[in-house]
């Protein structure tokens, strides 16, 4: 009980987080709704800071409710970890979670054998589903053995945090969706009196709509201009150094919130070994790793990393105790995650309702409570809604492209070691949790995963009338299953240090450390093969194209036109101040022009990258110069054709500005 009762601190900076982030996002939704400027945004800011700092006051003053109704056992157990249990535990109990973890790992061994995915699915879907009943028929189980004393918790929290701050500034990952993201924030800036994302930000056209409606739900890139303006700090500072360490600290203590109410005695040391599983899934780019610290610049991967956690645990606690206090707050950190990433449109309700079916009991007032604790989403889909009644249904998410499998899916998401890892993990994971009430959340996420998520007869259709194709994979961030393998793995870890005689529990667990760092080794997030640096904290860049980019938008005039290689172009538009571009990404072209158009700038650019030489390409190059008005071209030095796209320029009276790995020449 100790645990709980020392560290509701730790639950009061998140509630205290979310709450104001939420409020944050309500009035930027306002503000675009009625197609105000940033200037107007910052005069009536003051106000806003004063009401969130009155709500939150107001929560924490709000009443608890005085009746638990859905009891749950606290405290926890020593040595053996989450599941070890005492020398007078009968043996089926003690050696049941190793017997699951056995057959879990043969059954995901049976699928990467070829065993086909209907069948695998089918029977890990029904025992998923047995699982769950046999939690809810449980009891809770009271472990009366002491947690951790409250100096040795703060000192693994801190030290948590510390590092996932550490790795947030040391580490350098560029990531080309900056090319957009950054582009809103320095839109807001260069033009701080013009509608907040209403208008295109990627090229600056004066009439052309934002890349995607749904990108208006979005809050963050608008406090990272807010906060530059305020502050006079330059937006990518407060972009990829301010904001993504604050957010980093935030992650952790949204997952120490969450484990809190899993493993109440071990949630320090699982906390522990979650952040060291995090670190080591960066085995596919799309990977939980790779969405965490060294990628947290971006909306999405804090809610991949941190708002999911904060929407379970406040589910959780809603569906065990109800209340409108924590019906508020599990109403409001679906808004906050709303206002980091537009993808919490489908994974907001899904992680909430995971945690309410986890917390859910097999009667009436547990029944009511997940219908309530259901309608704490309604913000979110009406948000959803709003944007496709204005655009008239908004993108269109059917789609004529073929939907992959699941199988193939999840290797292309998680990486293919990390897939069968995680599937372990989805399958075991409550069997290391000795309580069976705090083990539903992951016994009912195993199975609705499965059913929802997991479900090779229903992906199509959820694709193509919820989620889209192109971003099905992100439905997964749902649930959060690297919290799964880090239960296991405290499970696993305290069972080998358990065993007699000593010198076997030392081998155990040298061998389980063993296995750690070299899945980590090859698969982590910092490796060099993941495309990650380690240096002093600066922008989150690749440095040789983003010092051409910033040649560029030094010496060419704003009103000038430049025709890049993608890899220089993606850093332009993350300058307040830069000429018109020809091109950023070629993913992102048709949405600004027409299919023509788009098509030719796309092979403009892959023209001189070197990477597409078209028929008569020295005619075709010269008309292009005259019919886009280029004032500057960056050829790629290395390009067979080089001399040829030279001799064009020169012909055409172009001078060379700056020579290396990218040339640019610019029309006197």
């Amino acid at each position: 009980m100790r645990v709980e009762q020392d560290f509701s601190g730790l639950d009061r900076i998140v509630t205290a987080f979310v709450l104001a982030f939420a409020i944050w996002t309500v009035y930027v939704h306002l503000i675009t709704a009625s197609h105000a400027s940033l200037i107007t945004l910052l005069h009536w800011l003051p106000l806003v800071a004063l009401v969130a700092m009155a709500a939150t006051i107001a929560w924490f003053r709000m009443p608890q409710p005085t009746r638990r109704s859905a009891p749950v056992a606290n405290g926890g157990w020593t040595v053996g970890g989450s599941v070890a249990g005492s020398a007078g535990h009968q043996s089926g109990i003690r050696f049941g979670p190793a017997a699951v973890l056995a057959l879990a790992i043969l059954w995901v061994g049976l699928l990467s054998a070829g065993m086909p995915y209907p069948v695998f699915w089918w029977i890990a879907l029904l025992v998923s589903f047995g699982v769950w009943l046999r939690t809810l028929k449980a009891t809770p189980i009271a472990m009366n053995e002491p947690g951790l004393r409250s100096p040795q918790v703060v000192w693994i929290v801190c030290s948590v945090a510390a590092a996932a701050v550490c790795v947030t500034l040391f580490a350098n990952r560029p990531d080309a969706d900056d090319a957009f993201y950054r582009s809103i924030s320095a839109t807001l800036l260069r033009f701080p009196h013009e509608p907040v994302l209403v208008h295109d930000t990627l090229y600056r056209l004066p009439n052309a709509p934002i890349m995607l409606q749904f990108y208006r739900l979005g809050s963050y890139d608008v406090l990272v201009a807010t906060l530059a303006r305020i502050t006079g700090i330059g937006h990518l500072v407060v972009a990829y150094l301010v904001l993504p360490s604050v957010f980093a600290a935030f992650c952790v203590l949204a997952w120490a919130y969450l484990l809190r109410r899993i493993v109440p005695a071990r949630w320090p040391w699982v906390l522990l070994i979650l952040f060291l599983c995090v670190l080591a899934l960066g085995e596919a780019h799309r990977a939980y790793g790779n969405f965490a610290f060294v990628r947290i610049f971006q909306g999405k991967a804090i809610l991949a990393t941190g708002m999911v956690p904060a929407i379970a645990g406040s589910a959780l606690l809603f569906a065990r105790h109800g209340g409108l206090r924590r019906w508020l707050l599990l109403f409001a950190v679906q808004i906050a995650a709303l206002g980091v990433s537009a993808s919490a449109l489908f994974v907001a309700p899904a992680a909430a309702a995971f945690g309410l079916v986890g917390g859910w009991s097999a009667d009436a007032s547990s029944t009511r409570r997940f219908a309530a604790g259901m309608l704490a989403s309604v913000y979110v889909f009406g948000a959803g809604w709003a944007i496709a009644s204005v655009t008239h249904g908004g993108q269109a998410l059917v789609s004529s492209s073929p939907m992959p499998g699941i199988p193939q899916i999840l290797d292309d998401t998680w990486g293919w070691w990390s897939t069968r890892l995680l599937l372990v993990a989805l399958l075991a994971a409550w069997a290391f949790v000795r309580d069976p009430v705090r083990a539903r959340y992951l016994s009912a996420g195993a199975f609705f995963f499965l059913l929802a998520v997991l479900n090779p007869y229903t992906v199509r259709v959820v694709a193509d009338h919820f989620v889209g194709v192109y971003t099905y994979w992100r439905l997964t961030w749902a649930l959060p299953l690297p919290l799964f393998l880090a239960v296991l793995l405290d499970g696993m870890v305290g069972r080998a240090a358990g065993m007699r005689p000593r010198v076997l529990a030392g081998g155990a667990c040298v061998a389980l450390a063993a296995c750690a760092v070299v899945f980590g080794w090859r698969f982590g997030t910092l490796r060099s093969a993941n495309t990650v640096t380690l240096g002093l904290p600066g922008p989150k860049v690749s440095p040789i194209e983003y010092q051409v980019a910033a040649r560029i938008a030094k010496d060419v005039p704003e009103q000038g036109v430049v025709l890049a290689p993608e890899q220089v172009s993606v850093w332009l538009p993350t300058f307040i101040i830069h000429p018109e571009l020809l091109g950023v990404r070629a993913l992102y072209l048709g949405r600004a022009f027409s299919p023509e158009d788009a098509a030719r700038r796309s092979s403009l650019m892959r023209y001189v990258a070197g990477e597409y030489r078209p028929p008569d390409s020295a005619a075709w190059f010269a008309d292009a110069l005259r019919s886009y008005e280029l004032t500057a071209v960056v050829i790629v030095h290395s390009a067979p054709w080089h001399r040829e796209m030279e001799s064009v320029l020169e012909r055409q009276g172009w001078r060379p500005l700056s020579s290396g790995t990218y040339d640019v020449w610019i029309h006197p």
